[in-house]
């Protein structure tokens, strides 16, 4: 028999998947291609500014190494009015797969966060529940693949249906200076909504701002530290977003232990058949009020 004293826990446990299912969705999901707005009379000025800044472009994306697989440990920690923390592992294969086992207590994995190329699964194995939902649950009709969250997760400027900026899609970005701080923003616009990138003189990522057009501030951001040097280039190993979903706040922030790369990634895409399958929706209407 379960001990009643740990039913909210058991609960926050369960709703920490969803808070995460919740804040991928939102950050990345929210608005629909628009057309591109043609430069205006001060072109000649942005290309100054974008000469000016070749060499430092190109020294952020030395900064992006390759890789195939990555695993680690870390921490997750949830606000959502009240604060939740539990130990998780992150495995993710690039182009593949991202794979979150939270495991709060004694190592033992109590549900699973997974997104793959066409789906996305979240495991409540406290409840014996699920929920199986086409990844355009995620993505909204944008070009999102599973790599642009990889790269959302580890701190790795991209551009949307671009993928990873690199030296071949840049054109599609622009980078401005602002004392210590370089900004950049991607050509392509979405419908009421715009996304920048910020690094630091070091070159290392600090943030990402997802703002509507009728706003002045941030609606969802990720704020990144921690920035470490490794065989896949400079990796984020602190990751915390925040976001409005309904009339809630959301925080989440995640934290990597030593990363391990481009070895032997066991991710597992089973289904629990004894489980009651729930829809994401509904779960997610948690948070519409």
């Amino acid at each position: 028999m379960r001990n009643n004293h740990q039913e909210p826990i058991m609960n926050k446990i369960s709703i920490t998947l969803i808070i995460t299912l919740v804040m991928l969705m939102t950050a990345c999901g929210t608005a629909k291609k628009a057309t591109v707005t043609n430069p205006t009379d001060n072109t000649t000025q942005q290309t100054t500014v974008q000469t000016q800044t070749t060499a430092h472009y190109d020294e952020i994306i030395a900064t992006l190494g390759t890789w195939q697989t990555m695993q680690t440990g870390g921490s997750l920690t949830i606000d959502v009015g009240s604060t939740f923390s539990s130990g998780v592992q992150v495995r993710m294969v690039r182009d593949e797969a991202i794979f979150i086992s939270l495991r709060p207590m004694l190592g033992i994995e109590v549900g699973r966060l997974l997104i793959t190329a066409d789906s996305i699964y979240v495991i409540d194995k406290v409840h014996k529940r699920y929920a199986a939902e086409k990844v355009s649950l995620l993505t909204a009709g944008l070009p999102i693949t599973v790599s642009t969250v990889q790269d959302m997760f580890l701190g790795r400027p991209f551009i949307i249906g671009q993928g990873t900026l690199n030296q071949a899609n840049k054109e599609k970005a622009t980078l401005t200076n602002d004392g210590a701080v370089s900004v950049l923003t991607p050509n392509d616009k979405y419908k009421g909504y715009s996304y920048v990138f910020t690094f630091n003189k070091s070159h290392n990522i600090t943030s990402l701002n997802i703002t509507p057009a009728s706003a002045s501030t941030s609606a969802y951001q990720v704020r990144y530290s921690n920035v470490k040097k490794t065989t896949a280039g400079n990796i984020a190993h602190t990751f915390r977003a925040n976001g409005t979903v309904g009339k809630k706040r959301l925080t989440l922030e995640l934290n990597y232990n030593n990363i391990e790369w481009n070895g032997s990634v066991k991710i597992d895409h089973s289904l629990p058949s004894s489980y009651s399958r729930v829809n994401a929706n509904q779960l997610l209407n948690l948070f519409s009020n």
